[in-house]
């Protein structure tokens, strides 16, 4: 089967040095890809490369086999969707409207949402455990309901790619496992492709099916997570010494600090 999304060799900077050197590597159907490293290395570059908002001088972006330039910003829509590190709204819109905004690459200009819009909404609400906060103010909620909601406008979308970037950054013990459940039960439920930024190696480990730890721009590691997360690999990439055993619960890698 073909990858959903392939980096080819991609190579981007902002006018200086190298933010990504020749990155490769493909996320497939039903697949979420965790993405590691240092304050720096790239992770956000990469994310937004994928979403179409940057271009990359050298390489390529494939999109179902298609060259990611060749999209128009409105069918790139209907296929990634976007969860930011951060989301501010200048007005006090209900939960509902902050999910019916992802059914604008669906609606033609002026166009109101219609019938199916509504039931897209209302199911990406159930999927992600909002309903009953469909008329509450997006002011109102929790930073663990809030992240829920930004997830359901990205399921509005219908995309075959979510991206997230650090989508558990603010948010306490609970709810970080609460959206890494979340997002690994809705990738892998509906043969979605997942791409997540991460700082919380110990989550991504547990959740993703595959890692890629980046440093300078580079792929400094890339595989299963039992194969990537070594006290090695991280003290390389993070400059911190650690010890990685396994998770008695779990079997997942388990990262102390020295």
């Amino acid at each position: 089967m073909d990858p959903v999304i392939r980096f080819n060799h991609v190579g981007f900077h902002y006018g200086g040095p190298w933010a990504l050197r020749d990155v490769e590597f493909t996320v497939g159907e039903g697949e979420l890809v965790g993405v590691l490293g240092a304050n720096g290395s790239g992770k956000t570059t990469l994310l937004k490369i994928a979403d179409g908002l940057l271009v990359p001088q050298k390489g390529e972006v494939f999109l179902k086999g298609r060259p990611l330039s060749i999209y128009s910003r409105a069918e790139l829509a209907r296929e990634v969707a976007m969860v930011p590190q951060e989301t501010h709204f200048h007005f006090a819109f209900s939960v509902l409207e902050v999910v019916l905004m992802g059914r604008f690459p669906y609606l033609g200009r002026f166009q109101f949402e219609g019938r199916r819009d509504m039931e897209v909404a209302r199911e990406a609400l159930a999927a992600t455990h909002s309903t009953e906060l469909a008329e509450r103010s997006i002011y109102e909620l929790s930073g663990g309901e809030k992240q829920r909601v930004l997830i359901a406008r990205a399921l509005a979308q219908e995309p075959s790619l979510i991206l997230l970037d650090e989508p558990t950054s603010f948010l306490d013990l609970k709810f970080k496992k609460e959206i890494f459940d979340l997002i690994s039960s809705l990738v892998h439920s509906r043969s979605l492709s997942g791409l997540v930024v991460s700082h919380d190696i110990e989550l991504a480990a547990a959740y993703c099916d595959k890692l890629v730890m980046l440093k300078h721009g580079r792929i400094a590691s890339m595989g299963s997570p039992e194969d990537i997360v070594t006290s090695q690999n991280i003290e390389d990439v993070y400059g911190c010494p650690v010890v990685v055993d396994e998770n008695p619960l779990t079997g997942a890698p388990r990262v102390s600090v020295v």
